[in-house]
């Protein structure tokens, strides 16, 4: 079909180049077309005329003076060889001024027949034999001949009709009507009567030519119309954005267009042409979509499409289908428009699955797990069985991080979740919900409570066989054991979220009085435990009531001690408990994800205090002012967006905030890490890293990580031994390589300040100088500073 377009369309182009029809109006193309006929037919008259001429001429010899037959006779030829010559520049005219000077042509071309039949009826005195009736006759007969002819041609215009029988037959009537021999006078009625009979005869031919050049122009038209829907038709079916095809009556393709074949990514049309649908397509509901068109319906499909084995592997489509009628106006098949939504779909199920699976694992996450629970507890109230949920923590599990390093760390998680799906049967689900931390969910364990113990002690006596033999963690043989916590549910009140607690709060009972065992939640857990879930479930309430506080600590310059920078911590003030340091909740906050609202009230804070610092300073008086982000809160997918929506709701300048992020949570997902860095970067934020040192994986990424601030871990600056100088030291030489300014945070003696000062440490924050302050202290250490 691609040839036949190239075809049809080269067809529409020549037609172009010689007269373009549409953009004329139809008078002007009955003018043009009917000078076509006639210079295309003059050469054939011309030649017919001489020819008539010099037989007339050599006929009348004997009877006519020679003279005025010589000059009779030239005056033929002087014209033929001027009309020849106008038919000749006619020739030579483009088409495009034959177009645009028609008329002209017309008008020429009727002259030079008016001139024709004047030299023609001059024959009347120059070649009228006066006593020979027989070459009287003859002349008539050449007359006669001659101008039925030219009639012919003038039969379209009746004025040029009447001028030219005057003059080519008004010379032989006037000879005859002035002649007194009755004879003649007869004779001139006599041709009287055939030119009027001519000229019927020639109106009629006149009106048949006219007839039949309008029928040529609408033929034109229709077809000029006719091959503009053709190629509207060609360019939308092979260049239109969608696929499309049509078949016929049997489900026969009987073409198909570029795209269609792109989607397909066939390359040869031969290959599909002709293919019968019901052979390649075992989905009833897409042959139905098809056949709909033969009970005078549209059909409408969305979903895969696969027409063989070899195509269209994970192609998902949009498909609507559309009768196509014939000429009679009867379903002669279908045309099918096929959209690509793979893109589309893969997209969903991609955003699906980052929603609901672990991306390190591939297992289901919290979200899923908590869907699934959530589900099974009302299940549970009709079905009176019970189900056992399972939180498992790998014992000593940051010893591998520290050893080894994060990526080791991740490989080992990866190891143990595949483990314990091989372990799992196909009903239960088994979900990470944390760094080192799983849940599995037993959706059957047992008619009551005691076999459902018996099952779930069962099931763990499996996991655990799973893991008797170590596990290679690089390169060594490494044991892995888990701290278990249970609960057994049956018909409920308590929430997905609250049997999620009660399984962790056992887990962490297991852990606090034997690694490596398992408890079965009981209502008189450890106070400490009840504590803990108490300040987690207190959180959202603290977030509504404004109970968090925000507490600014200085960074100064460590060779001028001037205050060049501040980092904003949270402090809880509880009601009943008093303050309560950010170690006590922020990793309740990110295992339970309301850490994300948390630092959203937390931004919000940071930035009304920043405006109010502003507004009583002056101006900002900070180079910056750092801000700990959780790398749960970073890596939420509208994590830019909302950040950005909240800078321009309070009118503060991206430029002031240094956003740090810890290096053992970034390394688990560099690349996004890093792309939504460079995002926030361009905006004008910079970035620092926070605990620099602790891990072993950020040596080899920092290259890749485009921050400004490496922050050394106290955990290096308090008590430094030998190691921990090497330590900071490299750590600062990193620093001072990559261009970067170093922090020293922790620092509460003189000796570690001239320490870092010795080392070209950048800045630096602790007791030493200052403890965090709230912002009203902190405006008065700055009024000082400055």
């Amino acid at each position: 079909m691609h040839d036949r377009f190239a075809t049809e369309k080269k067809v529409f182009k020549m037609k172009e180049s010689t007269a373009n029809y549409t953009d004329v109006s139809l008078k002007e193309r009955f003018e043009y077309d009917k000078l076509s006929f006639y210079y295309l037919s003059l050469p054939i008259m011309l030649i017919g005329h001489l020819l008539g001429a010099l037989l007339l001429s050599a006929m009348q010899i004997t009877t006519v003076d020679l003279y005025p037959m010589g000059i009779w006779l030239g005056l033929n030829v002087l014209v033929f060889f001027y009309r020849f010559y106008h038919y000749m520049l006619f020739k030579k005219e483009s088409e495009k001024n034959k177009l645009k000077d028609a008329p002209l042509w017309l008008d020429r071309y009727y002259t030079d027949v008016l001139v024709s039949g004047i030299i023609w009826g001059s024959s009347a005195f120059l070649l009228f034999p006066e006593n020979s009736l027989l070459n009287q006759a003859i002349l008539l007969l050449f007359l006669f001949t001659v101008g039925f002819s030219s009639l012919g041609v003038l039969a379209t215009k009746s004025d040029l009709v009447i001028t030219y029988v005057l003059v080519m037959y008004g010379p032989i009537l006037w000879r005859f009507f002035t002649m007194e021999n009755p004879v003649y006078i007869t004779m001139g009625y006599a041709v009287m009567s055939l030119v009027l009979i001519m000229m019927l005869v020639a109106n009629y031919y006149g009106r048949v030519i006219n007839n039949s050049l309008q029928d040529k122009q609408h033929f034109l038209d229709i077809k000029a119309s006719h091959d503009k829907l053709k190629e509207r038709f060609f360019s939308l079916f092979e260049r239109a954005p969608v696929g499309i095809y049509y078949y016929d009556e049997a489900l026969k393709l009987q073409d198909v267009n570029l795209q269609f074949m792109k989607m397909n990514k066939i390359e040869d049309k031969s290959f599909i042409q002709d293919m019968v649908l019901y052979d390649k397509i075992d989905e009833n509901k897409i042959l139905d979509v098809h056949e709909n068109v033969f009970e005078g319906r549209t059909g409408h499909y969305r979903g895969p499409f696969h027409l063989s084995s070899d195509l269209s592997k994970n192609l998902y489509v949009e498909l609507s289908t559309v009768p196509m009628l014939n000429n009679s106006g009867e379903v002669a098949g279908g045309i099918a428009i096929v959209n690509d939504i793979t893109s589309e779909i893969t997209a969903q199920e991609k955003m699906m699955r980052n929603a609901y699976y672990d991306m390190l694992t591939n297992i289901p996450n919290r979200t899923l797990l908590m869907d699934k629970l959530k589900n099974l507890i009302d299940a549970k109230r009709t079905i009176r069985t019970y189900g056992a949920l399972i939180f498992l923590d790998i014992d000593n599990f940051k010893k591998v991080n520290t050893t080894f390093g994060h990526d080791v760390g991740d490989r080992t998680i990866k190891q143990v979740a595949h483990m314990m799906e091989l372990t799992t049967g196909s009903r239960e689900t088994i979900a990470r919900v944390g760094g080192d931390k799983f849940v599995i969910l037993l959706s059957n364990a047992g008619n009551n409570e005691e076999k459902a113990k018996e099952s779930t002690l069962q099931f763990m006596d499996k996991l655990d066989n799973t893991f008797k033999a170590p596990i290679s963690v690089a390169g060594k043989d490494h044991h892995v054991s888990f701290s278990s916590g249970v609960v057994l549910f049956s018909t409920t009140d308590a929430t997905a979220f609250d049997l999620l607690k009660r399984a962790e709060t056992a887990m962490y009972e297991a852990k606090r009085t034997m690694r490596g065992g398992i408890q079965f939640y009981k209502d008189s857990m450890s106070e400490a435990i009840r504590e803990q879930l108490m300040l987690e479930n207190g959180i959202l309430k603290a977030i509504s009531e404004d109970q968090f506080e925000m507490y600014y600590q200085p960074q100064l310059d460590v060779h001028n001690n001037r205050i060049k920078g501040a980092e904003a911590l949270v402090r809880w003030n509880h009601p009943k408990k008093g303050m309560i340091m950010p170690d006590m909740f922020i990793p309740l906050a990110e295992e339970s994800g309301l850490i994300i609202k948390l630092e959203e009230w937390i931004f919000n804070r940071i930035f009304e205090d920043t405006k109010k610092l502003t507004a009583e300073l002056g101006e900002f008086p900070l180079e910056h002012l750092a801000i700990n982000v959780s790398m749960i809160h970073f890596m939420e997918p509208h994590f830019v967006e909302k950040l950005m929506m909240l800078v321009k709701e309070h009118d503060v300048n991206p430029e002031w905030f240094e956003l740090e992020i810890t290096e053992s949570s970034v390394m688990r997902n560099v690349e996004e890490a890093i792309e939504k860095i460079n995002e926030l970067k361009r905006f004008g934020f910079t970035f620092s890293i926070d605990d620099f040192g602790t891990g072993y994986s950020s040596l080899s990424h920092l290259k890749e990580l485009p921050v400004d601030v490496i922050k050394i871990d106290q955990s290096f600056i308090r008590n430094m031994s030998e190691n921990d100088e090497m330590i900071i030291e490299a750590v600062v030489a990193i620093g001072q390589k990559f261009q970067l300014r170093i922090v020293a945070e922790g620092v509460e003696t003189t000796e570690t300040l001239n320490y870092l000062k010795n080392i070209n440490c950048d800045i630096y924050q602790g007791f030493l100088a200052h403890s965090p302050v709230s912002l009203k202290n902190f405006e008065a250490l700055l009024r000082f500073n400055i």
